[in-house]
């Protein structure tokens, strides 16, 4: 091509070498397009587009200082050139100069208002400077230009996340799906959104999304065993982490969450093992030292072949080398792990590391000493290694680790009596959480907090009541129970709606009152609302025999010896309990009242020999007198009865009790006289959720019976019970064994039902109780997330007839009890009958079931027809009980063939018994009424 007439030879030739660049440039070859344009530059140093130009393949090859340089040329010989500003803030932003980015695309703005490439990366620069909700305005601007841009909707939800604005993120990632449904990003990205919801199975489904697209996304398969590893699915968890690891097998996040559900598994060695590996990649990795030495304190042997079994696994890994220091286990082993980590993680260079492998250090100190004589040696080189935790874990730098070192420093000060150096530490752990939570810019990331350290909202409760505030006390343990309650039911739910004291009043009347425990770190509390009372009465716990406050204590030595006797009778069932006599004895707590008032050891401080030869419901109802005294029921009924002597009219008669914490495992009904009707309620709030619901007609039951879940033993007397209901109720709907599948199940929950009778097995999730569930056939399970996709709000009473809502025992409840009994009340059932254990004399508990449906049937609330059954069963003779078969056995069908034959063989086992016999109590021991609870709807005003 030679020059046209006219033209300069000069101008012809840079125009050769520009075109040449912008050949180079559209195939990629930067460096061949930069030679280019620098011959065009010899010859016409004043072509803005070959300076624009250079500097854009700069760009794409990483120079971004040249073509910082290349852009400032291309604006000084043309300074409107938007592209010029643009991509210089686009070099900017590469070098992490955000701020000086921004004034650079705020200029391309200024010249091209409607640069969709402008308002988007200006919205990522503000995003990376944190600057939220401006990122979001450019976004905004961007989306309004391009709508159908899915780079903008995924940096949009990308911002959304880093706020804590999951459900909009997720809308987000949506939009950008709809314009590009192939981006494995941002289905990794929506996934993670729903896992931090906490919905893990919609965020596993779209982690499958994105490994759909992309098989090799290793980070990915990562967070699909997280989400795995929350709903319990431990050994899928694995898979899922095996995957990642080998796609990339030095990924040391993985290897630490493969050891974390081994560990959830009690495969501790195994775990170990991981750790190992995760250490092996990264020394200093303090989350791995910290779970190593759990794992080795959990352990009772060292393994060596663990480790070989995981090479055999992973061979293209290099093996891990022994280290002979870290062999043992137990409380030692535990020591080592994390001194060793220590010797990885300086006080200078890994500040957080070092602080918490000592606060670490701390607990494993703690947890050893409450089994020991020499205890306090113990709490003292906790608080020393609590202390040592703190000089690093800084309210600035850490203000999480730092206010979980105050709450364990506080446990092991109130163990060593320092009392005042615990209420310093407590103020001080106030002032700081309360400074956290303001510095929280969404909701949802307040609302975790909240939940996270909800001891900490319990103390301030416990301020309140020293600063003579009973009213704003209650009001706090209020919207602490609702904000746990919202949190882990309706965690999407923005709105935490809670009562102040006369809303919560307004569920007495003059013959209803409430007790409502309120249980701290370092308190027990007890409130009484009265109608028409100006103020709650606040109960003081019991004195000591010297004379001393007992505080929290004597409840936490009694819960020890209840769950390791409920525990053993778990794992061994006896035969049924004997009946003796109630004991008026006072047995003193298992460790001796407050933990820092033992003196020479321990002696004395057990239960006594015969005790512990006792079976747990042998020893039930000495258990439930010292609860009775631990809870100073006394000081409690001369509260209630303090107006009735003057005024017969408003005697109390039923009792609303709203526990908290461990309190809600318990038979807190067996402690007062049964002249009382009783409900429970999980919160005042759901009270008055459910409060003037009413009668519900007609009664339409749906009976589910013995569904066979795996592992789980059947309950032989389920269909005979469960028949027995439908004779009572013809119009039933029954669903038995095999049939109950969850969508069976689910299907018919939706139906016109006002009944949902449950006779099966369920489980409580103490780490995610959101997971808690009734199994149902093989496999499948209804948990409370489940529930919370219902409408229940038709149903007038919900039976859990042999799911076991008393625990095991293995967790302290830190927070707060949110079971299915809670699920259900909160999604609008106005009661639920419960048991807190199974009562394995199978004929007492249906007995009690159908009865309590008779009493239904004749019209009778909920709470009074559990009241008037367990009197029924208390007092029931063989010989009364023959009648009833009697009667019963004449109300069947000519053609029924499951009740009547289980009848008969009852009715000939006690037609064989001598005539004095006959006239025993089989069911007077609470063991077998007393299991039975109901929470719902208070009884209505008179």
């Amino acid at each position: 091509m030679t020059p046209s007439e006219g033209q300069d030879i000069n101008e012809y030739l840079a125009q050769q070498w520009f075109n040449q660049g912008c050949e180079y440039f559209q195939l990629g070859q930067f460096e061949q397009a930069i030679a280019s344009y620098d011959k065009a530059l010899q010859i016409k140093p004043d072509d803005h587009n070959a300076w624009y130009n250079r500097g854009t393949a700069l760009l794409n090859i990483g120079e971004y200082e040249e073509a910082i340089a290349s852009f400032e040329k291309a604006l000084q010989f043309k300074p409107d050139s938007y592209e010029a500003w643009l991509n210089r803030g686009l070099a900017l932003a590469k070098l992490g100069e955000y701020e000086e980015a921004i004034t650079f695309f705020d200029k391309a703005i200024q010249i091209k208002p409607d640069s969709y490439e402008a308002w988007l990366n200006r919205g990522l620069a503000l995003a990376k400077l944190g600057e939220y909700e401006e990122a979001i305005a450019s976004y905004d601007k961007a989306i309004q230009i391009k709508p159908d841009k899915h780079e903008t909707w995924h940096n949009w939800g990308l911002v959304l996340d880093d706020l804590g604005e999951y459900e909009e993120a997720i809308a987000s990632y949506d939009k950008a799906l709809q314009c590009k449904p192939d981006l494995h990003e941002t289905w990794h990205n929506r996934g993670a959104a729903l896992a931090d919801l906490r919905e893990y199975e919609k965020a596993i489904a779209s982690y499958d999304k994105a490994l759909q697209f992309k098989p090799d996304l290793h980070k990915t398969w990562h967070n699909r065993g997280k989400a795995l590893g929350d709903l319990g699915e431990y050994e899928k968890a694995i898979v899922s982490y095996d995957k990642a690891l080998q796609i990339k097998p030095d990924k040391h996040e993985a290897w630490l969450s493969r050891g974390l559900v081994l560990a959830e598994l009690g495969e501790y060695e195994k775990a170990i093992a991981s750790y190992d590996k995760a250490l092996q990649f990264k020394p200093d990795f303090h989350d791995a030292w910290l779970n190593r030495g759990i794992a080795a304190g959990n352990s009772r042997h060292y393994n060596p072949e663990a480790a070989t079994f995981l090479q055999f696994q992973f061979p293209d890994t290099s093996p891990i080398l022994p280290n002979p220091t870290l062999t043992q286990r137990g409380y030692q082993g535990a020591l080592l792990s994390f001194q060793e980590g220590l010797k990885h993680c300086l006080q200078d260079t890994h500040p957080e590391g070092w602080g918490r492998l000592h606060q670490y250090r701390g607990i494993v100190h703690y947890w050893q000493g409450k089994y020991q004589p020499n205890y306090r040696d113990y709490w003292r080189k906790a608080r020393t290694e609590y202390h040592q935790a703190l000089i690093t874990l800084t309210p600035d730098a850490y203000p999480e680790q730092h206010l979980e070192v105050i709450q364990n420093l506080i446990r092991a000060l109130l163990g060593l009596n320092q009392d005042t150096e615990a209420k310093e530490w407590r103020n001080q752990g106030l002032k700081v959480f309360q400074n956290l939570l303001n510095r929280q810019k969404s909701t949802f990331q307040k609302r975790r907090l909240l939940a996270k350290f909800l001891p900490f909202s319990q103390m301030r409760v416990d301020v309140l009541v020293e600063e003579g505030e009973p009213i704003l006390a209650l009001e706090t343990a209020e919207m602490n129970k609702n904000l746990y309650l919202t949190w882990i039911l309706d965690a999407r739910n923005e709105t935490t709606l809670s009562p102040d004291y006369r809303q919560i009043q307004s569920l007495t009347n003059p013959t209803t009152a409430i007790i409502y425990w309120h249980l701290s770190p370092n308190a027990l509390t007890t409130f009484i609302i009265k109608h028409n009372s100006q103020n709650p009465i606040i109960i003081d716990a019991p004195l000591s025999p010297s004379g001393e406050v007992r505080g929290i204590k004597p409840l936490e030595d009694w819960i020890k010896i209840w769950d390791y006797s409920y525990q053993e009778y778990r794992k061994n069932p006896p035969q049924p309990p004997v009946q003796k006599k109630r004991s008026n004895i006072w047995l003193p707590p298992f460790e001796g009242g407050r933990e820092g008032d033992r003196k020479g050891g321990r002696k004395g401080d057990k239960m006594d020999e015969q005790d512990l030869g006792q079976s747990w419901q042998d020893n039930l109802p000495k258990l439930l007198e010292e609860l009775h005294h631990i809870l100073n029921i006394p000081a409690i009924l001369t509260q209630l009865n303090s107006e009735s002597n003057a005024n017969p009219s408003t005697q109390i008669q039923n009792l609303i009790l709203i526990p908290h914490r461990d309190l809600h495992r318990f038979p807190l009904h067996a402690l007062f006289p049964d002249t009382f009707t009783i409900t429970y309620l999980p919160s005042a709030q759901i009270g008055l959720n459910l409060h003037n619901r009413g009668e519900i007609h007609p009664i339409l039951p749906l009976l589910i019976d013995s569904p066979p879940h795996q592992n789980c033993k059947s309950l032989p007397n389920a269909v005979v019970e469960s028949a027995a209901i439908a004779q009572l109720f013809p119009n039933s709907q029954r669903i038995s064994g095999e049939q109950a599948t969850k969508t069976t199940v689910t299907n018919a929950l939706n139906g016109n039902y006002t009944i949902f009778h449950f006779s099966g097995h369920g489980t409580y999730e103490y780490e995610t109780p959101q997971n808690s569930a009734l199994l149902l056939n093989h496999q499948d399970k209804l948990t409370i997330n489940d529930i919370r996709q219902l409408c229940l709000n038709s149903y007038y009473l919900v039976t859990l007839a042999a799911c076991e809502t008393a625990l095991t025992g293995r967790e302290t409840i830190e927070k707060d009890y949110v079971g299915l009994v809670s699920a259900f009340v909160y999604q609008g059932v106005s009661h639920v009958l419960s048991t807190l254990w199974i009562i394995l004399d199978d004929i007492s508990s249906s007995l009690f079931i159908v009865y309590f449906y008779c009493q239904l049937k004749k019209g009778k609330p909920p709470g009074v027809a559990l009241t008037k059954t367990q009197k029924w069963l208390q007092n029931l003779t063989y010989q009364e009980l023959a009648l009833y078969y009697q009667e019963f056995e004449q109300q069947l069908p000519k053609e029924e063939n499951t009740l009547r034959p289980k009848i008969r063989i009852e009715l000939g086992k006690i037609r064989d018994m001598e005539p004095d016999k006959q006239q025993a109590k089989p069911f007077q021991h609470p063991y077998y009424w007393a299991a039975f609870t109901i929470t719902g709807a208070p009884p209505d005003n008179p």
